[in-house]
């Protein structure tokens, strides 16, 4: 009797593990075709202010053409006299803010151990997500400085403001993530936060037409929206590249959590199965006490 009681207290909680992470699949696909929705979106923001961007240099070329190269001739004589200082490195990491999404933090934890922490020993560390921070202050083998800093999983531009805005004071930043392709695949990436390239196309110049030359009037001048830009669209990429990062975690949620209701459901065949064997012994054993109190009388 303990033995059938026993497997049908292990139903119990199988199946109800079973319904909870059943429930959490449903939530991150929901989450993820949201959130591809807005990627999609803030990617297509991102083409547009990089296209502004171009056309504001290509104008600037043109309207400033011989104060460029004085200023060009100017900033290799400073980049050359600067070449010994040691440029300023930022490294922000991206993890999730909760369990439960597969080895969506393990792979990024992997990374970092087996080669990006050793390659960035002199950058700033900013750790975005609780689950690296708790990580990595309870790991004592990667001992490391680094600054917390929290973005909820349904963030607004308004929560990024205080970590982009120390973009400024540094002269190179890397971010790491994990940069989501597919539902069942994501890579993590070490990539190079910057301005999206605005070069302008070979022979663009020469194709704008003489009146589009001296169509517009800045204001205020065309370097300060040109910086304003910039600024902006560092700050873009970086959204951008966050909505990727979590993307990426809701699609290992959805994919590990449809893995774990699998599993819960072959277990639960086994387990009732087992049960049904149990009661087939217990059945059999009450039968066989009949009969043998039967041949007594």
């Amino acid at each position: 009797m303990s033995a059938i009681n026993e497997v049908k207290e292990q139903i119990g909680v199988v199946r109800s593990v079973g319904d909870f992470t059943t429930a959490l699949q449903q939530i991150g696909a929901m989450r993820m075709m949201s959130l591809r929705n807005q990627v999609l979106q803030s990617k297509r923001f991102v083409d547009e202010a990089t296209q502004i961007l171009r056309e504001l240099k290509l104008y600037r070329e043109i309207l400033y053409k011989e104060e460029l190269e004085r200023a060009e001739k100017r900033a290799f004589k400073k980049r050359h006299k600067e070449e010994k200082k040691e440029s300023k490195e930022a490294l922000i990491i991206i993890t999730s803010n909760q369990g439960l999404c597969g080895s969506y933090n393990s792979e990024i934890f992997k990374a970092l151990e087996t080669h990006i922490l050793r390659e960035n020993q002199n950058a700033d560390i900013f750790m975005v997500g609780k689950k690296g921070q708790e990580h990595y202050l309870m790991n004592k083998k990667y001992n490391f400085k680094f600054y917390p800093y929290n973005i909820p999983d349904n963030f607004s531009a308004a929560d990024l403001l205080r970590l982009a805005g120390v973009f400024s004071h540094y002269d190179k930043i890397l971010m790491v993530y994990s940069r989501y392709i597919n539902t069942i695949t994501r890579d993590v990436v070490e990539t190079l936060l910057v301005t999206p390239p605005t070069e302008s196309k070979e022979g663009e110049e020469a194709n704008v037409p003489e009146e589009e030359k001296v169509k517009f009037l800045f204001e205020p001048s065309i370097e300060e929206l040109i910086m304003d830009v910039s600024s902006k669209l560092r700050a873009a990429a970086f959204q951008q590249q966050i909505l990727d990062s979590r993307l990426s975690q809701f699609s290992a949620q959805m994919v590990g959590m449809q893995t774990a209701s699998e599993n819960a459901k072959t277990m639960l065949e086994d387990l009732d199965h087992e049960y049904n064997k149990q009661r087939r012994k217990m059945i059999d054993k009450k039968i066989s006490e009949v009969f043998a109190g039967s041949a007594l009388w």
